[in-house]
């Protein structure tokens, strides 16, 4: 796939000490910015087009609007210019900052080749290495080009709270993190990885997790809970990391919807839960399964990334079109019609086109079937029974079922053609949309950022390591559990969030560890260990109504990949305000208090708080605030583990 870097080293032959990364950084966001709106996707005023260099170079009606190496001569420069007239954008003016960038740029530029060239790596990243060596060789790579010197590694107490908090969605506790930090072994962080990486409490925390980014947050999207429950949705995904499924296999589960009896039938929800929407399943297959976000196609080409285009849209539909949802002897299904599924599709001035089998990067799906011909069980690999064919059983969105003895499937099937472009070796954007999904959830942000927006408009910031571990991770048969522990085990998310330099390095040179927030699920285990409630080793806890309180926070703090984390006003009074976190801090259960309470003197309550709310010692301004806050009275130190809680510093993982 082309990114926008392609563009630069293809058509431009020498910038002077300017790169194609001015670019990327300041020109194409400029653009997508201000621009696009009236020259990109959607509309093409004058006939100019800005998504990418090579739209821009090649101009316009009225010929190129850059001349190169000369900002003053060129056209695009000028209508920027204030008092400018024609003035671009029409109502506003482009603040300083990017009109002087523009001009950098194009002064910069000094040629134009006749042929396009290969794009070259930056380098090679050896190939006989394994992933975590890959991983560190490729930043430190990086990090000495860009002259970083990046933090140290993390103390081990914030390492142990980090991976708890990963892998099984909860803070350890004061005995595990003790065990931990008091181990002599060389080898021991990584031990820990591994003995995480095997808990009940991993199989479920990623369930949870995998829930919320394949259907959405049931509060997001109206979705109900119970649903996925009884259906079975959840216990196939817990299924899936407990047995380590290959990610390819489990694709094809969600997309194709024909699963085995059993924990596998869960498989069939990720469909029909659409309720017989084509273009919602599209949708979400592309965004949850392929890293795209393809709805703003639907109209018209992609208004800022131009290698999606309209009939991708339609196309990716047209795999779905001859789904429907129905009930058969073995539970939900998906099944699927072997005729139908034809439509049209217009562009914003009217002209209509046939829909076709396309997926983005690939060429049409033939397919052999006369679009007149009627449905009948020769076209089916088994005779469905009569109800499929009954008039009355017409597709409808929503939950209207056909009652059938088992799903029908067809000798040509859309959703088949759709797996096999879409979900093999042969299209490496599946195994990288994973890769870059997994590196966000453990490092605070993608390869690539937004994860779901992987298109030539978000080029990756490690586009060599990414594609090398898309390569691999292909190689190892999508092994899930591996490609988690390289990535826990590499430098890159073992350093400290302490950053020593005077000017802290951009996030995405992963130089020091991002600071994140934690998700909605751990917030609220994490809670009830600071109040000592501890679950059994199957995650669940005893005394509390642990999935009562979850539901509440998946509602406040949906977000699992925020592009900026900012707190909501909600959030902050749910946790000052709620009678469930109340009763927290007054339950006769909370062991915590109870400890903190035998300390003696205020000075070793103070202590004792950080040490089983944060897992870490105070500092000695720490101590000071805090036990004059305890010489309030005795509700204080209620109070005072309130405000450890619910504070930023256990709010996030560092």
């Amino acid at each position: 796939m082309l990114r926008i870097n392609s563009y630069i080293a293809a058509i431009i032959l020498t910038q002077g000490h300017l790169s194609g990364e001015v670019w990327d950084t300041d020109i194409a966001p400029m653009f997508q910015s201000n621009c696009v709106k009236c020259h990109g996707g959607a509309k093409k005023k004058k006939g100019l087009d800005l998504r990418t260099y090579e739209s821009l170079i090649k101009g316009g009606e009225d010929g190129p609007v850059i001349v190169h190496g000369s900002a003053e001569e060129s056209q695009l420069y000028r209508v920027l210019l204030e008092g400018s007239d024609p003035h671009m954008p029409p109502k506003d003016q482009l603040n300083k900052k990017d009109i002087e960038d523009l001009r950098s740029w194009i002064d910069g530029l000094n040629a134009v080749p006749i042929a396009k060239k290969e794009t070259q790596s930056k380098f090679e990243i050896p190939a006989n290495i394994s992933l975590v060596q890959a991983i560190d060789f490729a930043m430190k790579r990086s990090w000495s080009e860009q002259g970083i010197e990046p933090s140290l590694n993390s103390s081990g107490d914030v390492f142990c709270r980090r991976v708890y908090l990963d892998l099984i969605g909860r803070i350890p506790s004061r005995k595990e993190l003790d065990h931990f930090l008091d181990g002599k072994s060389p080898s021991k962080r990584a031990e820990l990885i591994d003995k995480l990486l095997l808990k009940n409490e991993h199989f479920s925390y990623m369930s949870e997790i995998f829930n919320a980014i394949l259907l959405g947050r049931e509060s997001e999207r109206k979705k109900s809970r119970d649903e996925r429950e009884k259906n079975g949705w959840l216990n196939y995904l817990e299924w899936v990391f407990r047995t380590n499924r290959p990610w390819d296999l489990v694709a094809k589960d969600l997309v194709l919807s024909r699963p085995n009896e059993g924990v596998e039938s869960g498989a069939s929800w990720f469909l029909f839960e659409q309720k017989n929407d084509h273009p919602e399943m599209a949708k979400i297959t592309m965004s949850a399964l392929l890293g795209k976000q393809i709805q703003c196609a639907q109209c018209h080409d992609h208004p800022v990334s131009p290698e999606i285009e309209q009939r991708h849209y339609w196309g990716m539909v047209s795999f779905f079109s001859r789904s429907i949802n129905v009930q058969t002897n073995k539970g939900i299904r998906v099944a699927e019609r072997a005729t139908g599924g034809y439509s049209k599709y217009a562009d914003l001035s009217g002209k209509s086109y046939p829909s076709e089998l396309i997926l983005f990067g690939s060429e049409p799906v033939k397919e052999v079937l006369d679009a007149s011909e009627k449905d009948h069980s020769d076209l089916y690999v088994s005779v469905p029974s009569k109800a499929w064919f009954d008039k009355k059983n017409k597709e409808k969105k929503g939950y209207n079922l056909i009652k059938v003895d088992g799903a029908p499937v067809p000798k040509f099937s859309r959703r088949q053609k759709l797996i096999e472009l879409a979900f093999s070796d042969n299209n490496p954007s599946f195994a990288e949309s994973f890769i870059n999904r997994i590196w966000a959830l453990f490092l605070g942000r993608g390869i690539v950022h937004p994860v779901d927006l992987m298109d030539s408009a978000h080029p990756p910031s490690h586009p060599d390591l990414l594609r090398w571990m898309g390569r691999d991770f292909a190689n190892s048969g999508y092994d899930i559990r591996r490609l988690i522990r390289a990535i826990l085990m590499s430098r890159a998310y073992q350093l400290s969030s302490y950053v020593p330099a005077k000017v802290k390095p951009l996030p995405q040179t992963f130089s020091y560890h991002i600071i994140k927030p934690i998700s909605a699920e751990a917030f609220s285990k994490s809670i009830l260990i600071a109040m000592g409630h501890y679950p059994d080793e199957n995650g669940k806890f005893i005394h509390v109504d642990s999935e009562k309180l979850r539901r509440e926070f998946a509602v406040k703090f949906p977000d699992l990949f925020p592009e900026v984390y900012s707190p909501t006003v909600q959030q902050a009074l749910y946790l000052s305000n709620n009678e469930a976190i109340e009763k927290l801090f007054i339950s006769e259960d909370n062991f915590t208090l109870s400890i903190i309470e035998r300390q003696g003197s205020n000075i070793n309550k103070v202590k004792e708080s950080f040490k089983l709310i944060l897992g870490r010692e105070p500092d000695p301004e720490e101590i000071e605030a805090g036990t004059r806050f305890l010489d309030r009275g005795s509700e204080s130190l209620k109070q005072f583990c309130w405000t450890l809680v619910s504070g930023s510093e256990f709010r996030m993982n560092r």
